[in-house]
């Protein structure tokens, strides 16, 4: 049964009703179809499904509803006028084409619009086994060991054989008791239009899509720069049909990979002077060094787009020379605080990173966290769509390594709902994950996470380690989690000392972090010196895991790191911090950073 008045139930002059439909073949099946060009059929296909007219009258019958498509919404009628106002067919009748509308709203618009050529697109609901979760599975078999992953089917919409719309006019559900962001018939009636719309295209006249709905759009498949004008819940859109058609060959969802793990098989972007490389730094200078060694590792992989970093006022004057010297172009930014979180909380400004979507200079951004390290050029990433990413967990992708385009509406779209929408972990990962539902899946070789689930198995953790330290690199992206690589002792990973930390322990990978800092000019490394605080941490780990007797065995190592005898501060004692450790009124453990000044401290021995 189709979903609410998807029956073309219009008479002509005759009084008949036209039983004819049309299919729109956009769905392609294989992967190698997926990543090639396709043309979208001019000629659509015929279909013969016959409609009696007895069977119009479950439009009434709001028990034959499929819930899942029906909406609540309390359609403005002079809103949608007035968006509509200056919408003209280039010759002829407006010809628009209607989808999840019923039998009264049919009647609205023959009412509002007489002369114009009004249809009613068919589209069959859903199978209810499709399932967000099995659109966006937690896992899915990248590697193809022992199946080849493949996404649910959706119906595709039907219509009159022949039509060339103007405009498609798509109503929208709207739970908001509810997920409304991860639902598989709005999903579905969203691409619908746009498939439509794709079908509809011609060179005379541009093609509209009128999303009528409460919540926001999907805003990757119809992004904001191409809505035309908005009245209350109607969104009018010009779309770019040669872009909508090239995100009509994704996957549905993260079901099967968008970007493919074989690199024969990959799309590559031409306009490099438009893409660059970003990441950013705000509220303390900790990341300095790891985000030197990112720009470091991006350019021994050999990409040469553009590296910008954002950074806020809190990042010095000389921090951010080094950074520049590494191949950053520094932009000051104002921080964006997470309403939603504690003053001083760490979570308290990582809305900033909203900012990226201001670098409007650029039409696609690939996003670096500054803790990870690029091992295998990744620039085929810029020719992958906003939202593509690995995943996380559940549904979720790790914003970790991601895809922008960047967009000042966008902008202001993740600005406008900060007070109404709730991240699953308060942070910047988790409200983007509620933004951009409609996210592309990308090989988790390409955002490796340094972490060894407790679900591991041993050989699961030995081939981790394996790919951790192969050469040539077979990860393309290692992100380090847990304690970062330049705030441990060169020697061996400080994970393994806390125990809260040793899920993310590998000297393996830590082991590579540091080839890539020796292959830094020597006026980089001074920005990866340590702290006489976290010297005083590191041996208070150390002191710890040996009181534990942690059978791994790293805290009876020597440490030779020359960095223990180094000191940029007025207080280099981190020995009699650690005498005074947990004390917060002691003033030995306030440290003041002195710009420019290195100080070469006995190498005491533990």
């Amino acid at each position: 049964m189709s979903v609410d008045s998807c029956v073309d139930f219009r008479p002509d002059d005759a009084g008949r009703i036209d039983t004819r439909t049309a299919n729109v073949a956009l769905s392609l099946n294989s992967l190698e179809q997926r990543h090639r060009p396709v043309a979208i059929p001019s000629v659509l296909m015929l279909t013969s499904r016959m409609h009696r007219f007895g069977e119009v009258g479950w439009i009434w019958d709001r028990t034959k509803f499929d819930p899942r498509y029906v909406s609540s919404l309390d359609i403005q009628w002079n809103d949608i006028s007035k968006a509509l106002e200056n919408l003209h067919p280039a010759k002829g009748k407006l010809e628009i084409g209607l989808l999840n509308f019923n039998f009264t709203e049919f009647g609205h618009w023959k009412q509002m619009y007489p002369n114009t050529d009004l249809s009613v697109i068919r589209l069959d609901r859903a199978e209810k086994s499709v399932t967000w979760a099995k659109l966006y599975p937690e896992w899915i078999d990248e590697e193809e060991e022992t199946k080849i992953p493949a996404c649910p089917s959706l119906p595709e919409p039907e219509f009159r054989l022949g039509s060339q719309f103007d405009l498609i006019v798509v109503k929208l559900p709207c739970s908001k008791s509810g997920s409304w962001s991860r639902d598989v018939a709005r999903l579905h009636l969203q691409l619908s239009a746009a498939k439509v719309a794709v079908a509809s295209s011609r060179s005379t006249s541009p093609v509209h899509v009128l999303v009528v709905t409460d919540c926001f759009p999907i805003p990757n498949l119809f992004p904001c720069k191409y809505l035309a004008r908005r009245e209350g819940n109607a969104w009018l859109y010009k779309p770019d049909l040669s872009t909508l058609r090239e995100k009509l060959r994704l996957p549905v969802g993260s079901c099967e990979l968008a970007v493919p793990l074989k690199a024969k098989a990959r799309l590559y972007s031409v306009r490099r002077r438009r893409e660059a490389y970003a990441t950013i730094l705000h509220s303390a200078d900790a990341y300095v060094c790891g985000a030197i060694a990112a720009a470091q590792s991006i350019r021994q992989a050999g990409s040469r787009r553009d590296l910008v970093i954002l950074v806020d006022e809190s990042i010095s004057g000389e921090h951010r020379a080094g950074l520049e010297s590494a191949g950053w172009k520094v932009r000051t930014i104002r921080r964006i605080r997470n309403p939603k979180a504690r003053q001083d909380a760490y979570n308290e400004w990582n809305y900033s990173k909203f900012r990226l979507w201001q670098l409007t200079d650029y039409d696609k951004v690939v996003f670096v966290d500054a803790d990870l390290l690029v091992l295998r050029s990744v620039d085929f990433l810029f020719a992958a769509p906003e939202i593509s990413a690995t995943g996380n967990n559940a549904s979720l992708f790790n914003s970790g390594v991601m895809v922008i385009e960047p967009s000042n509406c966008t902008f202001g779209l993740l600005m406008e709902h900060v007070h109404e929408i709730t991240s699953y972990n308060g942070g910047d990962q988790g409200y983007l994950n509620e933004i951009f539902t409609w996210w592309h899946r990308i090989p988790r070789r390409m955002n490796f996470l340094k972490h060894f689930w407790e679900g591991d198995s041993e050989a699961a953790k030995a081939q981790k380690t394996r790919l951790f330290a192969a050469e040539p690199p077979v990860l393309y992206v290692l992100h380090y989690l847990g304690m970062k690589p330049w705030l441990c002792f060169r020697d061996y990973d400080c994970n393994w000392n806390a125990d809260i930390y040793r899920q993310f322990a590998s000297d393996a990978a830590h082991a590579r972090w540091w080839r890539v800092h020796d292959g830094m000019p020597e006026n980089l490394r001074k920005f990866c010196f340590l702290s006489t605080r976290q010297k005083a941490a590191l041996e208070w780990d150390r002191r710890q895991a040996e009181q534990a007797n942690f059978s791994d065995g790293h805290w009876r190592r020597s440490i030779r790191d020359p960095r223990r005898g180094v000191c940029v501060e007025k207080f280099c004692s981190w020995e009699s911090m650690l005498l005074h450790w947990g004390e917060t009124n002691w003033t030995g453990a306030s440290t003041v950073q002195v710009q420019g000044q290195v100080q070469v401290q006995a190498n005491p021995s533990l």
